[in-house]
Order: structure tokens, then C-alpha cells, then sequence
């Protein structure tokens, strides 16, 4: 790695190598697996080096890595030929009883004069080696991942996903968009004003697959061909369509943030700011494309990496910028920005001289899914779906679409159809509804899983009509709830004043969106912010059923970089909520966010209405009540 870019040109390999070796192996999580050697194993070791490459894949959604030649502290001690490709031997036999595929990723000689090594034999060597599901036998369907474009106006988003799903250059006058613009009023301003979806995909070889790929003119073609599909998000840049693009950020739920900059605009506008600061909030792991290269001056391309690197830098975001240049580095930052995230890989493109797009292509490639800690218990709990969208089709009646955020629906599990309830309605109430089909990407299903997007055709037994709008659930509980009033862990990170009791502003929490007021604000101590933790409480202990007053309780004021724990209660209407759900505040041009920690019982809260009403001297006590000590 040349010495002038190694600033921003990190490599994970290319560092570790430096030292003779890489970071230790995580044992309890991931889907990288150190070997040093795999020759000869008995039949109940290679079972259960089975069982560990079935485990690593799972972490990984369908996808492995091996680093063969390393031992388990990352020291690189290296194989020869022989005893290499005995080793890989194996690892295809393992893989093979899995329906797995092995690709070699890389394979680097130690006596290479470019590192420096700890080997006495400087002729072995160290492969990587990537172990993939096969599509042919994925049982239900291809890794999925989902990346939200986003960026200020006039940066090339547009332009930039039109190039990466159809295949086609711009001409520098945005004639690359053409094909995602579906409304009038977009083409004459050039303006994104709804949230555009396209898809690309991936064979088990790595080959992408778009609308450019011969015999390839719909949805249903890519996802029958592909063992891994990425799903691109086109937000709105201008700031009259802010509100939708929030709405994108957080209804859709995407597992990666392509920020977009403009290369020519010789600074960092504030609209591409203000993106970059929702998708930290929301803890969407981002990287940086910067377009526009072959327009950019060389001064205005300095001057705009320059902003770029001050604003990643900086306290409010405290990332390391990567400028990608090449395959080690594309590799290392795929596996960082889920694995620790301290790292914003920055792509350097041009849309009408094709530079770099090939680089980017092989990043989405080699993107993991992300896995959350509780990712066993959301595929087994009940089912939570988040509508995002309502549809009516003749012949079919009530389709919705939207984001399975816990649980697995099966059309096909039983002979009698799943009831499910749908709610919760202005009033509170849900209703009994059932599943009549389902579709993924525009093709036909009958399973989906937990962090799945997808569209169902539902009816309901007990009436003709059903009224759904955006914001409501499908749940599989048996009693299902819902809130009027949450407590949440609370930052403000910045504010023009600040935020106090009584405070009014828009609650964005998944496809949720309504007013919602401040009832009580308790300071937090703690010096370090923190939104999440690895103790949360359980659902059943965050329900608050017995109100009470806690024994020490401070209202006050929140200002920027402040943490407290605050009650927040709807405006309008309930709505379902559940515990550890991340939400933004916004309020003006301040900028909150925060995770639910408790939920507050909506028979509680009528009771506490009543008791106000019926003795006004309670009022001042109103926000003790709800909160429990």
C-alpha cells in the first residue's frame, strides 16, 4: 500500500500482514473462522468441523470466510503447496455436505517482499477462501440485503443506481436516472420526491446480475438467477421531501447507508449533513460515494475530500475515512463496517466514464448481512410485520407491504390458514385477518423470516372491508396491546436551546409516524451516551402494569450532547410499540434520537387522566406516576 494514502487506504490484511499476523479470532460470533491446517480429519472431526462451518455460515446468512494457514491468535505461520491444497481439499468436502460452494478469495505467499513475516518458511502461504450457499439449494430464498442512497440534491443518486441496475452511462446529463423517475413533476426538475426500489444480484460465482445481463428484463429473472440480492433504496435529496426520506430510513429498515457526494460541489452541503446524521442515529453502518469525478476540477475534488474527511472526523460522527483504491482494501472495509464500523469506506466514481464502478460492484458483493445479538429469538418469537405501504388489486383485494420485523410467516405450514391479528386502528382495536399469498421482489412465496421485506394479500373472515393504513402491524400474539405512552433512553445531539417537559415534535419510529408530546424528562447521570445495552430489560419487566411514584424524580431540560430518560405520549392515536425500538425526535431542525426501555399501559394511562381530571392538584404528580422507581 503506497505510504501516501495509507491514511485512508487502511487494509486489514495488508496491516496485519505488516505485523505477521491479524487480529485474534472471535470464537462466540461472526462468520470468519481461522484454520491452520485441515488435513486428514477422523470422521468425527470432520463432523464436527461440519457443524462449525454450518454455524459460521448462518452467522454470515449463507456466506463464510476461512482463513486457512493462520492459527487461532492470528499469527500467519502458512502451509505449503501440499499440505494448501490438502487443507482446501477438505474445506470443499466440508462445504459440499452443506451444498456449499468454495471460492479462494486471495492467497498470499509469506516470503513476499511487499510484508514482513515471523515464518521460518517464507514459501508457505495463507488463503482465504470464501465458503457460499448454493442457490440451487437454498432452501427458501437468497441472501437478501437492503441499501438506502442517500444524499443531498443533485449529488447523483439517481444517476449513480440507474448505472448499477441497468447497465447504462450517464452522458453527464442525467439521462441515467431516466428509467427510476416515475412521476412527472421528477423528470422536468430532476427531483426524487418518493422512494424508488431496484434490485441487482449475484451468482454463487460473484457475477452481477442487472438489467444489463443478457436474458435478463425483470425482477422475477434476477432472483431466479442469483445467490445473494441487494436491494437499493433511491431517497430524496431536496429538503421540501425530507419527511419521506426519513420515512424510508426508517420504515424500510435498510441494513447499509450509501452516502452520495457530489465530487464537483467542493464542499459537504448541508442536506448531506443532515442524511449522514439520520443514518448514525438509526445506527446504519454508511459508506461514501463520491460521483461527479470526471466533472470535478482537480482543486474542487480536493476541496470536497478535504470537507468529506473533516465531517467524518469530527466528535458528532468519529469515523476513519478509507478512500478505496483496490481489492485488499475493498475486502477489509466490507468486513470492518459491520464488524466494528470504525471505519466509512469512501468510493471515488464517475457514472459516465465508468471509473471505480467496478469497485463498488464488488463491495456490494462481498457486503455480509447484518446479524442483530437476538437474531434466534426474532425467528422464533411471534410475528410482528410493519406495514409500509397499502395497496387495492381487483381480483385480489387488500396487498400491504412492508418489513417482518420478528417471527416467520408460512402459507403453506397447515391446512387451515394462520389468523393474525391487524391494528391497531385510531381507537385502539385490531382485527382478525388471514394470509391468502405472498410475494418477494415480484415473485411468488410461501415463507418469509425475520428482517425479510415483503408483500401480502390479506383478507379478513369476520368482514368485507378492511381499513389498513400505513403504520400498522400484523401480529401473530395472542393478545395483542397497544400504547399510548413509552419511555425511552433519550439523547439530544443537538438543539438550539433546549428540549424541557412539555415539548412537542414528530416521532418517527419504524413506519410510525405522529406527534407526540414530552411528559417527563429524569436526567441521566451517566457520562458515557449510550443507546443501547447488552442487559436490556425484558418486555414483561418494561410494561409497566402498577403505576408509582418513584422516590427521587428531577424534571428538567435537556440540551445538545445530553442524555436523559424521557416519557413520551402520542398526540393522535395509539400505535404498537415494542421494547429496544429506535426512534427519531424531530423537533425543528434539532436532531434526537433514542431506544425504548419501558412501555406504559394504555389502561393506566386513562386512569391517570381520569385521576387528573377528577383532582387537578395531581397534575404537577402526573409524570411521577408513569414512571416507575
Amino acid at each position: 500500500m503506497r505510504n501516501d494514502t495509507k491514511e485512508y487506504s487502511d487494509s486489514l490484511w495488508t496491516n496485519g500482514f505488516s505485523q505477521g499476523n491479524l487480529p485474534p479470532e472471535v470464537d462466540h460470533k461472526g462468520n470468519v473462522e481461522y484454520k491452520l491446517k485441515l488435513i486428514g480429519p477422523t470422521t468425527q472431526r470432520l463432523e464436527q468441523l461440519v457443524t462449525q462451518l454450518k454455524w459460521r455460515i448462518s452467522e454470515g446468512n449463507g456466506e463464510a470466510l476461512y482463513e486457512i494457514g493462520v492459527a487461532d491468535d492470528g499469527t500467519c505461520i502458512g502451509l505449503s503447496s501440499k499440505e494448501m491444497e490438502t487443507s482446501l481439499s477438505t474445506l470443499r468436502k466440508m462445504a459440499s455436505l452443506l451444498e456449499a460452494d468454495v471460492y479462494i478469495v486471495r492467497e498470499v505467499i509469506l516470503g513476499d517482499p511487499e510484508f514482513s513475516f515471523h515464518s521460518s518458511i517464507p514459501d508457505n502461504r495463507v488463503v482465504e477462501a470464501l465458503v457460499k450457499k448454493n442457490n440451487s439449494t437454498h432452501s427458501r430464498w437468497p441472501m437478501d440485503i437492503r441499501i438506502a442512497i442517500v444524499g443531498g440534491s443533485n449529488a447523483g443518486k439517481s444517476t449513480l443506481l440507474g448505472r448499477i441496475a441497468h447497465g447504462e452511462r450517464d452522458n453527464g446529463n442525467g439521462v441515467g436516472r431516466m428509467s427510476l423517475l416515475r412521476h412527472r413533476h421528477e423528470i422536468a426538475s430532476g427531483n426524487t420526491s418518493s422512494i424508488a426500489h431496484e434490485i441487482i444480484g449475484y451468482d454463487s460465482g460473484g457475477s452481477l446480475i442487472n438489467f444489463a445481463t443478457m436474458n435478463i428484463s425483470t425482477w422475477e429473472q434476477i432472483c431466479e438467477q442469483s445467490s445473494k440480492l441487494v436491494t437499493l433504496l433511491d431517497t430524496c435529496g431536496h429538503p421540501k421531501y425530507l419527511k419521506t426520506t426519513i420515512s424510508g430510513l426508517t420504515g424500510y429498515a435498510p441494513d447499509y447507508a450509501c452516502l452520495v457526494v457530489s465530487g464537483n460541489a467542493g464542499r459537504i452541503t448541508d442536506m448531506t449533513q443532515e442524511h449522514l446524521l439520520l443514518a448514525i442515529m438509526l445506527h446504519v453502518p454508511v459508506f461514501v460515494v463520491v460521483t461527479k469525478t470526471d466533472a470535478a476540477t482537480p482543486d474542487q475534488l480536493s476541496r470536497t475530500l478535504r470537507s468529506l474527511f473533516y465531517l467524518l472526523k469530527s466528535p458528532l460522527i468519529n469515523r476513519i475515512p478509507v478512500v478505496v483504491q483496490d481489492t485488499d482494501s475493498i475486502i477489509s472495509c466490507a468486513a470492518d463496517l459491520v464488524s466494528t464500523g470504525s471505519k466509512i469506506p469512501i468510493f471515488l466514481v464517475s457514472n459516465v466514464m465508468d471509473t471505480n464502478i467496478s469497485h463498488l460492484e464488488h463491495f456490494f458483493e462481498l457486503l455480509p448481512k447484518p446479524t442483530k445479538e437476538n437474531n434466534e429469538k426474532l425467528l422464533v418469537g411471534p410475528v410482528e410485520f410493519q406495514i409500509e405501504s397499502v395497496y387495492s388489486l381487483p381480483d385480489v383485494g387488500a396487498v400491504i407491504g412492508g418489513v417482518l420485523q420478528k417471527g416467520s410467516i408460512d402459507i403453506r405450514g397447515s391446512s387451515t390458514p394462520r389468523t393474525y391479528f391487524l391494528g391497531p386502528d385510531s381507537e385502539g382495536n385490531f382485527v382478525n385477518i388471514m394470509v391468502s399469498s405472498m410475494h418477494r421482489h415480484r415473485m411468488p412465496v410461501h415463507y418469509a423470516s425475520s428482517g425479510q421485506t415483503t408483500t401480502l394479500a390479506v383478507y379478513s373472515p369476520d368482514r368485507k372491508e378492511l381499513c389498513i393504513k400505513k403504520g400498522m402491524f400484523v401480529l401473530g400474539t395472542d393478545t395483542p396491546e397497544c400504547f399510548f405512552e413509552f419511555e425511552a433512553d433519550f439523547n439530544v445531539l443537538y438543539h438550539q436551546t433546549r428540549i424541557a417537559k412539555g415539548a412537542c415534535g414528530l416521532v418517527h419510529l419504524g413506519s410510525v409516524r405522529q406527534p407526540a408530546r414530552i411528559m417527563s424528562i429524569r436526567k441521566n447521570t451517566a457520562t458515557e451516551p449510550q443507546i443501547a445495552s447488552n442487559n436490556n430489560p425484558s418486555a414483561a419487566d418494561c410494561l409497566s402494569n402498577e403505576p408509582s411514584i418513584p422516590q427521587s424524580l428531577e424534571t428538567t431540560e435537556l440540551a445538545s450532547g445530553e442524555r436523559g430518560i424521557c416519557v413520551f405520549r402520542f398526540m393522535k392515536e395509539p400505535g404498537y410499540l415494542s421494547v429496544d425500538s429506535r426512534f427519531l425526535f424531530i423537533q425543528g431542525k434539532s436532531k434526537c434520537f433514542g431506544r425504548i426501555t419501558r412501555l406504559i399501559s394504555i389502561n393506566h394511562t386513562k386512569e391517570r387522566e381520569a385521576t387528573c381530571r377528577a383532582n387537578p392538584t395531581t397534575i404537577a404528580y402526573s409524570s411521577a406516576i408513569i414512571n416507575k422507581g
